[in-house]
């Protein structure tokens, strides 16, 4: 990605979307909730209100300017620094991204706003929706999402039930499994059943890969485990892999890489294999943003990763 871009990063290697560009319709880090296992970082305006948190006319813009110059994606996907559905104008970035060539299209969100008609109708817009579901009641939806006043486990529940009715796109939803939160037998089970009600495409599960920057310390979830919880689900859960192949950091610029890591902290492993890079050829490029205190690799749980200092 070229450094004139602001709203867009990327394309970054996806589990499950390949090449995926995205765009940021967010400000660092406006939410409606503050979910315990975060990679961004803490929620600084912790909100439910709906507006033009950035310029739509802007980001249609740089996308633009993107296309013109040959950019190409499996998918341009409206995720980044925080909830996009909190966005007004994110039904019509979508449905300029379609209008502007054969791309696809996918939203990734917390599925907090979906009880919202407003929003389901311009969410229907993309070809894929992404929400997320890793509670069984208030009370777990409260710990482990710490959502903006106003909203309920009740009101997200009929929010993307509501979706799915309306929605003829494919639907995913994640579950995140945390470690003493929602990782015993009877919870996995209830989140389950809830999930069923979704009729999902797809179901993810998944666990913290990537350092939680939200003030809480986790551990991953053993991966034997959710393999073995995975059964549970309607469909059977997927247990992801990271396989896909970015562009080599040797390529890209120091204010590309920087961008691309403060939305999108990753292993150093991964990295690397993700590029097609030995580890140390990759730890080389990286030193001198690493010496200049802008770029982090720190230890999360046995694997090192690798983020931006102010993501």
């Amino acid at each position: 990605m070229e450094d004139k871009f602001k709203y867009l990063f990327g394309p970054v290697p996806s589990r499950r979307l390949g090449r995926s560009l995205g765009v940021d319709l967010n400000p660092v880090k406006v939410c409606t909730e503050n979910c315990v296992f975060c990679q961004i970082g803490r929620t600084t305006e912790l909100t439910l209100e709906r507006r033009e948190w950035v310029p739509t006319a802007d980001v249609l813009a740089e996308f633009d300017r993107w296309v013109a110059a040959g950019g190409q994606a499996d998918h341009v996907t409206l995720s980044g620094s925080g909830e996009p559905t909190m966005h007004v104008g994110f039904g019509a970035v979508l449905r300029h991204v379609k209008q502007a060539g054969p791309f696809r299209t996918a939203l990734l969100s917390n599925g907090s706003l979906m009880w919202q008609p407003e929003v389901r109708r311009d969410a229907a817009a993309a070809d894929v929706i992404k929400v997320t579901l890793s509670a069984w009641d208030e009370d777990s939806f409260q710990r482990i999402h710490r959502p903006a006043p106003g909203l309920s486990f009740a009101r997200l529940l009929e929010g993307e039930q509501a979706l799915r009715r309306e929605f003829a796109g494919r639907l995913w939803v994640e579950v995140m499994l945390l470690p003493g939160y929602n990782d015993e037998p009877q919870q996995v089970q209830a989140i389950a059943d809830l999930v069923k009600t979704l009729a999902a495409d797809a179901v993810h599960l998944n666990t913290t890969s990537r350092p939680a920057m939200a003030g809480v310390r986790l551990p991953p979830v053993p991966e034997a485990w959710l393999r073995t919880v995975a059964a549970a689900f309607s469909p059977v859960a997927e247990v992801p892999a990271f396989l896909e192949r970015m562009k080599s950091p040797a390529e890209m610029s120091d204010e590309s890489l920087f961008n691309l890591l403060a939305r999108h902290p990753i292993a150093l492993t991964a990295l690397a294999a993700s590029a097609g890079m030995e580890v140390v050829a990759l730890e080389q490029r990286l030193a001198p943003l690493v010496a200049a205190g802008r770029l982090v690799v720190e230890d999360h749980h046995g694997v090192r990763m690798l983020r931006a200092r102010s993501a």
